[in-house]
């Protein structure tokens, strides 16, 4: 196995036995990165002799003896956002690019704490708000599964480096399944953790103000054990010392875990977006690998999904999308982000009617989107986040009616989409964005790839339809995952059942073993 195929646990261990140098690992990334790279466009930037000076720095400290960090010479990448002293976090906005970060982001600060050595930045969409990764700065993330369709967004750079074996894990952030759609896109695992578990400080973001539906950084690599050791490393209790709002809670090992004493509850459709053939099979596999694992497993129904849903666009949007749209003032609007511009800027006596005319045509999920979004007074904006914590509420009372510790169901509605067609597309993010707004922990783990008879879709009631079944053809072969999503600061629990199901799903035909290689088919 090439040095660039290990998991990043497997990177750690080899480091700490001295069977391999730091430099080696970052020399091969580096290689790695000149053989794919053209295929996947994944980096931002590349910090070549940075990299391979801090590994210098790494090898020397361990051949002396010194005290070292837990993760001590291991190569991650940072998506873009982040700060990182001397670089930009521009979030795909040109104007920001002179504007050079003079202290590293709370959460940067802790993995260079923990001896992390950091190749790049990666690739997002601009103002993060797009489910595929374009900007016109460095232009566009392929996915490497098939070059042909996108990664995800908004970390979906992070992903296609971590699929391709250019970086072994990294970091990223989640709003709407920011981590979780390019996680389940590229066949990789990710974790949004609970609002607050790990610090914000630094990291930049699309909508600076927005704070209803909160943003979050998690981690993201190819394997659960190499998830948990990134939560295990960048512990809450160093991020406190850095950002005092962060609780010094520590995590709980998810091997503490007792599988046989929890109930999962798991669903493949909340009914606002029933997912492609193929996802639902995922669910339904990773259900079946939680039962022989010795899991308790129940179906469960999400409640109150329409006012989630009408919930979670009418916060995110309660300026009227002013604050992203004069952040990137007198630059092109992406072709991603057109429709959103479009939809800001109209009056909304002219958004309603439209919203009431495409209802009347049948086009009820258009329908109902268009009617929560745009610009809210105070009033409004205090009564939808009362609805939102009403909502909150009612999504635990229903977990502990249904006696369930953990819940399993799609992260996506279909696999991975086509480049230029997400414009229209923000309805199919739906099944990671209900967690955002109920703020709890959720995580991606692979689970296969799509068959040859799982590529049509049936019963196109409306555009979102039409333009689910465009992507689901000719998908065959692309990842699909499953999300599992835990009780707020229960990150172990998510991990744990990710890890039960990743153990009972690995070695089936079919499963996404990453990293794969992008420059030919399968």
């Amino acid at each position: 196995m090439a040095l660039y195929e290990e998991s990043a646990v497997s990177m750690v261990a080899a480091l700490q036995s001295r069977a391999v140098s730091s430099e080696e690992l970052v020399r091969a990334l580096h290689a790695r990165a000149d053989a794919v790279e053209g295929a996947v466009r994944g980096f931002t930037e590349q910090y070549r002799d940075a990299s391979l000076a801090a590994a210098r720095r790494v090898d020397a400290a361990r051949a002396r003896g010194d005290a070292l960090g837990s993760l001590a010479g291991l190569p991650i990448s940072v998506k873009e956002n982040f700060g990182l002293v001397g670089t930009p976090a521009t979030v795909g906005v040109r104007a920001r690019l002179a504007r050079k970060a003079t202290a590293n982001s709370a959460l940067v600060a802790t993995a260079l704490d923990a001896g992390c050595v950091i190749l790049g930045k990666s690739n997002v969409p601009q103002l993060l708000l797009a489910i595929e990764s374009h900007n016109d700065i460095w232009g566009t993330t392929y996915n490497p599964w098939n070059t042909g369709r996108v990664p995800g967004g908004s970390s979906g750079g992070e992903a296609a480096l971590i699929a391709s074996g250019s970086s072994p894990a990294g970091l990223g952030t989640d709003i709407g399944g920011s981590i979780r759609n390019p996680a389940a896109w590229c066949g990789i695992c990710g974790l949004k953790p609970t609002a607050g578990r790990w610090s914000m400080v630094g990291v930049a973001g699309g909508q600076p103000g927005q704070e209803a539906i909160r943003g979050q950084a998690g981690p993201m690599a190819r394997t659960v054990a190499d998830v948990v050791m990134l939560m295990k490393a960048l512990s809450p209790e160093r991020q406190h010392a850095l950002d005092s709002l962060v609780p010094p809670i520590p995590f709980v090992d998810p091997t503490t875990v007792d599988l046989s004493k929890i109930t999962v509850g798991y669903y493949e459709d909340d009914g606002i977006f029933t997912p492609a053939a193929s996802v639902r099979r995922a669910v339904r596999e990773a259900v079946d690998a939680l039962r022989a694992a010795g899991v308790k497993v129940v179906p469960y129904t999400p409640p109150r999904s329409w006012d989630m849903f009408e919930d979670y666009f009418g916060l995110l949007s309660a300026d009227g999308f002013k604050t992203g749209l004069a952040v990137i003032e007198g630059e092109a609007i992406t072709p991603q982000l057109k429709s959103v511009a479009r939809l800001g800027r109209l009056p909304s006596v002219v958004r309603k009617g439209l919203a009431q005319a495409l209802g009347a045509a049948g086009e009820s999920r258009v329908s109902r989107m268009l009617g929560a979004l745009g610009e809210k007074s105070v009033t409004r904006h205090w009564a939808l986040v009362v609805l939102r914590n009403e909502l909150k509420q009612a999504e635990m009372a229903a977990w502990r009616e249904a006696g369930i510790d953990a819940l399993v169901g799609p992260p996506t509605v279909t696999p991975a989409a086509i480049p230029g067609e997400t414009h229209d597309w923000s309805a199919g993010a739906w099944h990671t964005m209900r967690y955002n707004l109920l703020d709890l922990p959720a995580g991606v783990v692979p689970v296969s790839t799509v068959r040859d008879d799982e590529q049509v879709r049936g019963n196109l009631v409306d555009r979102l339809d039409k333009k689910a079944a465009r992507f689901e053809a000719g998908s065959a072969g692309l990842p699909v995952a499953a999300q599992i999503i835990a009780r707020p600061w229960e990150e172990h629990i998510a991990l744990a059942v990710m890890g039960a199901i990743e153990a009972g799903v690995s070695k089936a035909p079919g499963f996404p073993h990453t990293p794969v290689d992008p420059r030919g088919p399968r």
